[in-house]
């Protein structure tokens, strides 16, 4: 079903805090940010480090999903720094001096980041979301996300933290 969230969400290029009704909402100490290839990512990882830069004592868990990845269990930290979308954003948190975490694992995406921010405690997740709608639809909603079968939409409904969607046009 669509909610106003989501819609409100497909029409904003602002990030966007998403708080559902069932959550406790706890201080902040532990920020989850997805990651994968994309600019959305990317944007989030650098406002995730600057909310972290605030946090004393925080930890900022970086996670990327690969679904071509061998296996099915979550590989050792020497591992997930060495792939190559974690060790930049790794590279981008040891240069603002924040503790970090490394998640590198396989599966289905929507599902897999749930699982990680419930499995490490994350108190916020980020999470990007690119805008590939041409300039002359960008005020109208994406349909996929509206109807359910986006990654967003998922997280959206599944995630036991809080969520920060960060909306960022591919272009």
């Amino acid at each position: 079903e669509n909610s106003v969230s989501q819609y409100v969400f497909q029409l904003s290029s602002r990030p966007m805090l998403l708080v559902r009704d069932d959550l406790f909402v706890k201080k902040i100490n532990r920020i989850m940010v997805a990651l994968n290839n994309s600019a959305a990512a990317k944007a989030s990882l650098h406002l995730a480090v600057r909310l972290m830069e605030g946090i004393k004592g925080g930890k900022l868990i970086l996670a990327h999903v690969n679904p071509d990845l061998k296996g099915h269990a979550d590989t050792p930290r020497t591992a997930a720094e060495k792939d190559p979308i974690l060790a930049e954003a790794a590279t981008v948190a040891k240069q603002r001096g924040v503790e970090y975490q490394c998640v590198l694992t396989t599966g289905k995406p929507a599902e897999e980041i749930c699982r990680i921010a419930a499995d490490t405690n994350a108190d916020l997740l980020v999470l990007g979301s690119p805008d590939r709608r041409p300039s002359i639809a960008r005020s109208l909603p994406d349909l996929d996300r509206l109807l359910g079968t986006s990654l967003s939409d998922y997280v959206r409904v599944y995630a036991e933290c809080p969520v920060l969607f960060v909306r960022q046009s591919e272009t």
